[in-house]
């Protein structure tokens, strides 16, 4: 949804808010899949038990706010574009 949102102009017209709520899950499944490959090289390392967690704690946080921030990036570019822009020149 994020990548489409931004594509199609859609991330111009809605809330900042509404964004982020809406690619919650998406954050946190990034989160998830940064913590699975922190966690697997921890272990292949040797890494002490409690390392790992905090570790893969601190990967779900980083990589759902990467996400977030990003998105907000993406939809604050968006809106730059459409306000110098104007209409889609595609149409226009």
């Amino acid at each position: 949804m994020c990548y489409e949102s931004l594509l199609n102009g859609e991330a111009a017209e809605r809330s900042v808010r509404d964004l982020l709520r809406e690619e919650r899950r998406a954050a946190l499944r990034n989160g998830l899949a940064a913590a699975v490959l922190v966690v697997a090289v921890l272990i292949v390392e040797g890494a002490a038990a409690w390392t790992v967690v905090a570790l893969a704690v601190a990967a779900v946080a980083l990589g759902a706010v990467l996400h977030q921030a990003v998105l907000v990036a993406g939809a604050a570019a968006v809106r730059v574009r459409h306000r110098v822009g104007g209409a889609d020149r595609a149409t226009a």
